[in-house]
């Protein structure tokens, strides 16, 4: 087995559903976020914490725009991540075939959009693996 990457990915509520219901993510492959060569080289001032939050931020921003709420922070093998070096955002990857549900590490939700402010960055809430509940119940 490979080594595992830390992965950010928007989720919408049928994908909270699947991992609540059947334990793992509808089996697609889906865009996600890391930190990738592309993004240490792009910010080299930042540390492994930065350049994690930078990561977070793509994916909320990706959230945000499609209308979604959910970042999952999710461990992937990464013989299933690919990375993307003509992508617009440096931390962009795809990941092939459905991540279990023991792989999630944490929830991230974003506020309302009417509540956001997009002059900064995204605020979101932090919720542990097991709150999976009470995740989908706060985004309705």
């Amino acid at each position: 087995m490979s080594h595992l990457i830390r992965t950010y990915l928007p989720l919408d509520a049928d994908d909270l559903r699947a991992l609540d219901e059947t334990g793992a993510l509808p089996d697609r492959s889906r865009d996600a976020f890391a930190v990738t060569e592309r993004l240490r080289a792009a910010a080299p001032a930042e540390d492994d914490e930065g350049l994690e939050y930078l990561a977070t931020q793509d994916a909320a921003t990706q959230a945000a725009a499609r209308d979604l709420r959910v970042v999952a922070a999710v461990d992937v093998d990464g013989d299933r991540v690919t990375h993307l070096p003509d992508a617009q955002v440096a931390s962009a990857v795809r990941i092939e075939g459905p991540p279990p549900r023991r792989r999630v590490a944490s929830f991230h939700v974003l506020d309302p959009a009417g509540e956001r402010d997009v002059d900064i960055d995204l605020e979101l809430s932090w919720y542990d693996a097991t709150e999976l509940s009470l995740v989908r119940r706060t985004i309705g």
